[in-house]
């Protein structure tokens, strides 16, 4: 098991507080964005339900239930998985089958349901009944960066603990503990506070990309830098479309008119969206038209405010 990421320890303390007295809900949902840490606190809190030997810190790692953990033969432990894009019902059902069967190491049972928010609306509701009554000594912990996206039934029967990474000084320090490098300013509000997607940046250099192209960005709509060298220079970047909605609701939209501000993010809106759907689309012709009709709404906004 990794070990547990530090900004997530405070919650996990209070989890292991209510399993010791007996008041962990037998359904919780593990919210956040991408790259807080959420799995490896669902697979903390699964060790430390299966232990025989828990400590303060956890699952001791040593008793035969946590050997069989680690050895990924544990009977008590469901972690669900999908070959498709969704959980489908036929997984919900072995779900179903599994909790309302016997501990095997006469302890707890404990599933893990990551991606939550990809579930069918059939399997959605074949969760309802055992999330309903949930049968005696089993757990079900859900994972998801998409909390508004699970159903209002299913949120409603689980306790939801939202999961964020805290003080960003901290993290930053985190960061270049990890890295031995400074994160840039932008960094953590890029990856929206998420600290293992800013340490992936950092450490395949992505993040040096970002800054780059955050200058250039800024050196088109400043008026320093040509249509034709910027699209030359962004076209093809791996985090093109993130980086751009970063800057135009970070630094382009917030001087706008409200009117304008709407125009801006639906441009930007049916960029992401054609370039899903058409098939071989030209991306630098695409990009030409959208950093136009951008500098456009930018110019007609600057001359408003000098009439």
């Amino acid at each position: 098991m990794a070990e547990l990421y530090p900004w997530l320890r405070p919650q996990f303390k209070q989890m292991q507080a209510l399993i010791s007295n007996g008041h962990l809900a037998h359904a919780l949902v593990l919210s956040g964005t991408a790259g807080i840490g959420k799995g490896t606190l669902a697979e903390a809190l699964a060790a430390a339900l299966l232990c025989k030997n828990r400590q303060p810190a956890g699952a001791c790692e040593e008793c035969k239930s946590c050997l069989l953990r680690r050895a990924g033969n544990h009977a008590d432990l469901l972690v669900l998985r999908s070959d498709t894009q969704h959980i489908g019902v036929d997984a919900i059902r072995q779900l179903n089958n599994f909790t309302h069967g016997s501990a095997q190491q006469h302890g707890y049972r404990v599933v893990i349901i990551p991606l939550a928010d990809t579930m069918t609306e059939a399997a959605a509701n074949a969760l309802l009944k055992t999330l309903e009554e949930p049968p005696p000594g089993c757990f079900i912990i859900v994972v998801t960066s998409n909390y508004s996206q699970l159903s209002a039934t299913i949120r409603s029967r689980c306790q939801q603990w939202q999961l964020n990474a805290g003080n960003s000084a901290d993290i930053t320090q985190w960061l270049s503990q990890q890295t031995n490098k400074v994160p840039p300013a932008f960094l953590l509000d890029y990856c929206q506070g998420a600290p293992l997607k800013a340490l992936k940046l950092l450490t395949d250099e992505t993040a040096d990309e970002l800054g780059a192209m955050l200058a250039l960005l800024d050196q088109y709509f400043g008026g320093q830098l040509q249509l034709a060298s910027v699209v030359k220079q962004l076209d093809g970047k791996t985090e093109l479309s993130g980086m751009l909605g970063y800057y135009l609701r970070q630094r382009l939209v917030q001087p706008l008119d409200f009117l304008r501000q709407q125009a801006v993010l639906a441009a930007y809106q049916r960029w992401c969206r054609d370039a899903t759907r058409i098939i071989g689309q030209n991306s630098a012709l695409a990009l030409t038209g959208l950093l136009t009709e951008l500098k456009s709404l930018l110019q007609h906004q600057e001359a408003k405010w000098k009439s």
